[in-house]
């Protein structure tokens, strides 16, 4: 299917109206308003209403398989003054999505399947999927298909990774619950400083020694501490340790969750320090479908559509792994320039020019 000026203009517009209302994870209900209302206005899909997200059904016959594609439409907090803006490009994968639905439109009596158009909330926390899938469990499914953007490689190029795409993730923290005391008595408390000291420097040699028995990479980053204040006569009895945990297969994720519990564990078991371990921002490692992953390479290489197969898991974690779980699932990047500002950065913003290709794609799936 050949998509012309007039397709895409449109489908630009929307794109630039999502991006001026940025909306944080579980927020987003201006996003959805427009989304609905650019399917309302130029689609006979059926909007099934969720409570704070929504999917289109275009239903061609029940006898064909279901194809579902899945958008995020959240936002990110700007660094610089903590306002929500699309620092991530969801608001471009939103338009293409909704864009799809409006290209189907035209070609409604040829479609060779069933579409479903997902919009999700909450991508950014790794709650969004999760939620989804519970309802679109009830759907035939055939397969699902994700994809996101992802500077630093060449513009345009469709990346492909067969088995894990990318990374399972963990926020974990940690409360170490001591006893306050008067800084010139700090043997009368129990500081949990030098607990907390002690483990962010074992966290390399954790990391390293699950990674040598496990399958692939594992990480861990220190992204915040807490203990005390700038009150010079206390003693803090209580701190708090905040790492993200990443790692290419979750069962070594776990493994190296367990590692960090323990050595903290032992570091202030025998001090009388109390450790209590939570953990935020979930996500599972997204896998792609073997089979389903095969068939995408042999349609890029037959449309003469530039690809390339990722030589190791791209690191940031998706929760579009939720979706792969429970369905036949593919999840693929679109390069956006090797120069071009990373994502989460406030540099950011989505290249326009990409959507032709995302829809190209997606197009080339359905059989267009």
């Amino acid at each position: 299917m050949l998509l012309t000026e007039s397709d895409l203009s449109p489908i630009l517009a929307l794109r630039h109206t999502l991006h001026k209302i940025p909306e944080l994870s579980g927020q987003e209900v201006q996003t959805m308003q427009t989304l609905k209302a650019f399917l309302r206005s130029r689609t006979t899909c059926e909007i099934c209403e969720q409570d704070g997200w929504f999917y289109a059904r275009r239903a061609v016959c029940p006898d064909l398989p279901t194809l579902a594609f899945r958008a995020d439409t959240d936002a990110i907090p700007c660094a610089a003054d903590g306002h929500p803006f699309h620092g991530c490009g969801h608001d471009g994968h939103a338009a293409a999505l909704a864009g799809l639905a409006y290209l189907t439109e035209q070609v409604k009596e040829q479609l060779p399947c069933n579409l479903l158009f997902v919009f999700q909330p909450a991508e950014e926390t790794g709650a969004g999927a999760s939620l989804c899938c519970q309802v679109l469990a009830k759907e035939p499914i055939s397969m699902i298909c994700g994809c996101h953007t992802i500077p630093g490689f060449p513009h345009g190029e469709i990346l492909l990774r067969d088995d894990v795409f990318a990374c399972a993730s963990r926020g974990m923290i940690l409360r170490f619950s001591g006893q306050q005391s008067h800084a010139a008595y700090p043997e009368t408390g129990c500081n949990p400083a030098a607990a907390i000291a002690a483990l962010v420097g074992q966290l390399d040699a954790l990391t390293r020694q699950t990674e040598a028995t496990g399958s692939g990479m594992v990480l861990a980053t220190v992204v915040g501490m807490q203990l005390g204040g700038p009150n010079f006569g206390v003693s803090p009895g209580d701190g708090a340790l905040y790492l993200t945990l990443r790692a290419h297969y979750e069962a070594d994720l776990g493994r190296l969750v367990d590692a960090v519990t323990d050595a903290a564990h032992t570091l202030c078991d025998p001090t009388g320090i109390g450790i209590e371990v939570s953990f935020v921002d979930v996500f599972p490692d997204t896998v792609n479908d073997a089979e389903k992953n095969v068939s995408l390479r042999a349609l890029l290489t037959e449309q003469n559509i530039p690809h390339t197969t990722l030589a190791a898991p791209i690191r940031w974690s998706e929760d579009f792994g939720h979706y792969c779980r429970r369905f036949p699932g593919v999840f693929f990047g679109v390069g956006g320039g090797e120069h071009a500002p990373a994502l989460h950065t406030d540099a950011f913003v989505f290249d326009d020019t990409l959507l032709p290709r995302i829809l190209q794609v997606w197009l080339t799936m359905i059989g267009l």
